[in-house]
């Protein structure tokens, strides 16, 4: 419904498989509280949905229109560079640039985007996560900047990244269904994040 004929169904498929290829059980809590898990992907992260399908979804259109490399810009404070690093490792015609915060960001998740290697570079930068979104954010403004380089960006601004993640929800409402409690579902999202709420 989203793509229409951009994106040929078989590929859409394949492309949807390769990104949801971990659980993303409902656990029951209560009688009445079931939870979502998002933390079974690869960096244990909710945004590897959304990460490893605007990857795959990038790389299709690299092949399809010929591009020789599209350089894909994301300012983290842990979770999205992690997610983001993770799923365009090795896409062939992408490279990552992962802005981050020094000294502000968990240890686990600092190693799990600068120790990649390959395609992905991280940048460290002197300053709080609002400066590496501002930076990113003028690179996108720099005309003369945007004329050497293809930029596109990985944050929630991206809806290639956050429309995948409303599976979650399909998903949850699907399986209270087969559990006939779907009628009365609420949702609760636990998650300041834009991205995460919009989807």
């Amino acid at each position: 419904a989203f793509f229409g004929e951009d994106v040929p169904a078989e590929t859409l498929k394949q492309i949807v498989y390769d990104t949801l290829n971990f659980d993303v059980p409902l656990v029951k809590v209560t009688e009445d509280i079931y939870s979502l898990e998002l933390f079974h992907g690869p960096t244990l992260a909710f945004k590897d949905v959304g990460g490893r399908f605007m990857a795959r979804l990038l790389g299709y259109f690299i092949r399809k229109e010929g591009k020789k490399r599209v350089n894909v810009l994301v300012a983290t404070s842990g979770d999205t560079g992690s997610a983001v690093a993770n799923g365009f490792l090795g896409v062939e015609g992408i490279h990552v640039y992962v802005l981050y915060p020094k000294g502000k960001v968990s240890e686990i998740q600092e190693k799990q985007f600068t120790t990649l290697g390959q395609n992905i570079t991280a940048l460290e930068i002197d300053g709080t996560f609002d400066d590496c979104q501002a930076l990113v954010k003028s690179a996108f403004m720099d005309k003369e900047l945007n004329e050497h380089l293809q930029l596109t960006s990985a944050n929630s601004i991206n809806v290639a990244r956050f429309l995948p993640q409303a599976f979650y929800y399909f998903y949850a409402y699907a399986q209270l269904k087969k559990l006939g409690k779907a009628n009365d579902a609420v949702i609760c999202v636990p998650s300041g994040n834009f991205g995460n709420i919009t989807a």
